[in-house]
């Protein structure tokens, strides 16, 4: 129990969302509807033919290029149009995907961007029609060219008529993109008849039949072609479909595809193929080869009778070790732990117990009221750990979760909080959504299940361009990173997150490269350090955001071990590497090989998620332990989630590399580009640094209230904060953080993923001057105000705006008023709760002869006495 411990909110109570004055910004517009009549005539005229032959459907397919039904038809618009899945849906016209394309600065005569931009926007509508979609189509087009006023409730129609760029089937190029083709191509055997897997997704329609008919269509596409199934997949789940096929298909096969994706016999144009894809592998980095001794203290045992709260979902981790004994389940859903050798188990064995023990050198205390469930998806092989070739991954996870969690008689109903240290290194994140993170993001909301995801390691070594490799060895500290910042900058498309972790609703962990234990190697020749020891600045590896939407991602960051890097030349430029496997650097993790309690060194992005998981539970364990705010209570799964989350991201702070950086942006951005530089920040560090130790109390110097509450679209919930009476005219700095989390719901089918989101405003429903400045005479500083309104944690940083002293009475309170918004354009339901959780940090920024968390204390059980 610790003596300052985190207090809860009073229940809130309900209001209404502030919605402002709505700001509309400037469109896109078109040619006008003469020219666009000119442009599409051609194509509605041919569809009105055929649909008034005696068989519409065989007319409209005899081309196979042709718009026709049951086959994928796209609108391309010059922007967005709001409430197009709306009117679609109306019309009985099946929306698959809305997707925003890059902007072309290339486009037809008569369009015009925004404003006095150069670039048009442009949105993707990917669709499914039927003959009686067509014919009404048909009637709104014949409506539109003659000038008429469009039916009630179909202006979206003749929005999208007038912004219409293409209007055409689903393509070759559409199922076969481009940076699939290249990944591909890097797997690609020599031999010609050697094969290599295919993953192929099938439209997600609602109607089972059609998937099986597609899904039958083209599983005898791959035997045609000398292939055969491997694996297939069949989700059908209220707000979650997949349907795909793992193929085996001969080298010769797919070099044809790829060399010409509109071959006639070819897979890229079968009318229900929605993506070609290299096969989804989860893999995990090789542990150190060689494994540490020594003495060593016993270590303390676990409770075998306490709960399994949390789940790792990664290789088999070896139970026996001293350092998991007693701590560790495996359930071996799939199958898949006779498949490795015990002293190949590594990455499990290592993520295992730095959530239940930490680093084994610097902590080692076992978790006090929770055990883990561990439930193998990777094979162990001494080069690493990788899925089976056998299998989808996306079913794999989806199979283990249902038998944890919601299958006829699940195995770990208690488990809150998922361990995902696995990345797919052929899925960096370029804006489309990898249906392994659709899956985790539906199984948050479904389930209230809250996934701990490493952000990815980026192997490939870092070009340096303009600098050889003697040249930027011999170069001081402060030169190498200016060299490598533009670098990373150069190749930052390459760098990107690793699926799934642009994951809407987990959290995203990147890595410090910093070791927990105070023993930096002596310099050695040839090695580089990017940093000195203290200094928390992300590892050269570890993947850059933003997320979905450009949110933020990562998360934040957490200590990963320190990663040193060599240098290489590469013709007159060099090249930069991080040093792996090392015996000089990392976190102090168990490891399968040797006796007794073996240990091995470990860095990157999957070990500062395993510690991230680890500071979740501790954080659990201090809500309901003794003087905790929520003392004794067994609180539901979703509720544990969220405020674990809204913790942890609280608990982050962006060190002084990361303000470092943001200063150094804006200088090269200019001025008026702080939401530029921050965004740059933000790809780099999130919202900070993860101080663990903050999720489990109180600052030293102030207070961490948390609450709970449900809310739905343009709704409020208002929590009251008391003042401290002592601040009160005191001309002293202080600070404020208020985070919210949520589960939002998500909608696969349109651009705007997210259908929910919340904010908190300082106000009672009323505009009060005061309140406007948080009561404290606050302003915003940390990640723009713009950014963290994108994804499903909001996190607000406020600092003293001058050195003031804010005058206010005895009994004071700021009312902080969470409201929800409909993301979406129409995506979210009237009727739908949205859970989320809120924790807010005041501190004092320097010494006084007060303790505000005493003062917020007693004013919080005055009023839980007198019942307000």
């Amino acid at each position: 129990m610790t003596d300052r411990p985190i207090l809860k909110f009073p229940n809130p109570t309900l209001s209404q969302r502030r919605t402002g004055s709505p700001r509309t910004p400037p469109q896109p517009s078109g040619p006008g509807r003469g020219v666009q009549s000119e442009r599409f005539r051609a194509t509605f005229n041919r569809l009105s033919t055929a649909l008034e032959a005696p068989s519409p459907r065989v007319a409209l397919s005899a081309d196979p290029a042709g718009i026709a039904p049951e086959r994928a038809l796209v609108f391309v618009t010059a922007g967005g149009i709001q409430n197009f899945a709306r009117v679609a849906r109306d019309l009985g016209l099946e929306v698959f995907a809305e997707s925003e394309l890059e902007t072309i600065e290339d486009f037809p005569e008569g369009f015009s961007p925004p404003g006095e931009g150069e670039a048009l926007s442009r949105t993707l509508y990917a669709t499914m029609p039927t003959i009686a979609v067509f014919e009404q189509l048909i009637t709104l087009w014949n409506a539109y060219e003659r000038g008429e006023t469009p039916p009630r409730g179909a202006a979206p129609w003749w929005k999208t008529f007038d912004l219409l760029l293409e209007l055409r089937c689903w393509s070759p190029e559409d199922r076969l993109t481009v940076s699939a083709q290249e990944a591909i191509r890097e797997q690609l055997p020599l031999d010609d008849y050697e094969e290599m897997g295919i993953e192929i997704e099938i439209w997600p329609t609602a109607r089972a039949d059609q998937r099986r008919d597609w899904r039958v269509q083209t599983e005898q596409r791959v035997q045609n072609l000398g292939g055969h199934v491997v694996d297939s997949a069949s989700i059908s789940e209220s707000g979650f479909i997949y349907e795909a096929i793992l193929a085996s298909l001969p080298a010769h096969a797919v070099r044809s595809m790829l060399d010409d994706p509109s071959g006639i016999e070819g897979l890229a144009v079968l009318e229900g193929v929605q993506l070609i894809l290299p096969q989804t592998v989860g893999q995990a980095p090789p542990g150190d080869p060689l494994a540490g001794q020594g003495e060593h203290e016993p270590l303390a045992g676990f409770n075998f009778e306490t709960p399994i709260r949390g789940a790792l979902i990664d290789g088999t981790p070896v139970a026996s070790h001293e350092a998991l004994e007693g701590g560790m389940v495996i359930e071996d859903v799939h199958d898949i732990v006779r498949l490795s050798q015990v002293n190949q188990r590594q990455h499990g064995t290592a993520m295992a117990s730095l959530i239940l023990r930490g680093d084994l050198d610097t902590d080692g205390v076992p978790l006090r009221d929770t055990r883990l469930v561990g439930v193998p998806v990777l094979v162990d092989a001494d080069t690493g750990a990788w899925t089976p070739d056998n299998r989808l991954f996306v079913d794999l996870v989806h199979t283990a979760l249902t038998t944890l969690i919601s299958g006829d008689e699940p195995l770990a109903t208690e488990v809150f909080v998922v361990n995902f240290s696995i990345g797919v290194a052929d899925m960096r994140f370029t804006g489309r959504i990898s249906s392994l993170a659709r899956l985790l993001d539906w199984w948050a909301v479904k389930a209230g299940l809250l996934f701990v995801i490493s952000a990815g390691n980026i192997g490939e070594p870092l070009l340096l361009s303009g600098v050889s490799a003697l040249e930027f060895e011999n170069s001081g500290e402060a030169v190498q990173r200016e060299v490598v910042r533009a670098a990373m900058k150069a190749m930052g498309y390459g760098r990107t997150l690793l699926a799934p972790s642009e994951a809407l609703n987990g959290i995203a962990v990147g890595a410090v490269s910093e070791d927990l234990a105070a023993n930096e190697p002596p310099r050695q020749a040839g090695v580089i350090s990017l940093s000195d020891e203290g200094e928390t600045v992300p590892q050269l590896t570890s993947a850059l955001g933003l997320g979905v939407n450009r949110s933020v991602k990562p998360d934040f960051l957490q200590f990963g071990g320190r990663q040193e890097a060599r240098v290489r030349p590469s013709g007159t430029d060099a090249m930069l590497g991080a040093i792996e496997p090392s015996q000089r650097t990392g976190l102090i993790v168990a490891s399968p090989r040797g006796e007794g309690r073996a240990t091995q060194k470990m860095r990157g992005t999957s070990p500062a998620a395993a510690l991230t998981t680890r500071a979740i539970l501790q954080a659990a364990e201090a809500l309901a332990e003794e003087g905790g705010p929520y003392e004794g209570l067994e609180l539901p799964r979703k509720t544990l989630s969220l405020l674990t989350r809204a913790l942890a991201v609280n608990a982050a702070r962006w060190p002084e590399e990361a303000l470092a950086l943001y200063t150094e942006e804006y200088q090269f951005l200019g001025r008026g580009q702080h939401g530029r530089a921050k965004e740059e920040v933000c790809r780099h560090f999130g919202y900070g640094s993860l101080v663990p130790e903050l999720m489990q109390r109180s600052p030293d110097s102030g207070v961490t209230i948390v609450g709970y509450g449900s809310i739905r679209k343009d709704q409020a919930q208002v929590f009251k904060l008391p003042l401290p009476a002592s601040m009160s005219g005191d001309r002293i700095p202080r600070s404020m953080r208020v985070t919210i989390a949520w589960f939002s719901p998500i909608n696969p089918a349109r651009a705007q993923y997210r259908l929910a989101s919340l904010e908190a405003v300082a106000a009672d429903g009323v505009e009060d001057a005061e309140l406007a400045r948080w009561g404290l005479n606050l302003k915003a500083d940390g990640p723009d105000a713009n950014l963290i309104k994108r994804g499903s944690v909001w996190s607000k940083r406020l600092i003293h705006s001058t050195q003031t002293a804010p005058e206010f009475d005895e009994g004071s309170e700021i009312p902080i008023c969470v409201q929800c918004r409909d993301a979406s354009s129409g995506g979210l339901s009237q009727d739908e709760d949205i859970e989320f959780a809120i924790a807010v940090t005041l501190e004092v920024e320097a010494d006084v002869r007060y303790d505000i968390h005493s003062e917020v204390e007693q004013q919080l059980r005055l009023r839980l006495q007198r019942g307000v």
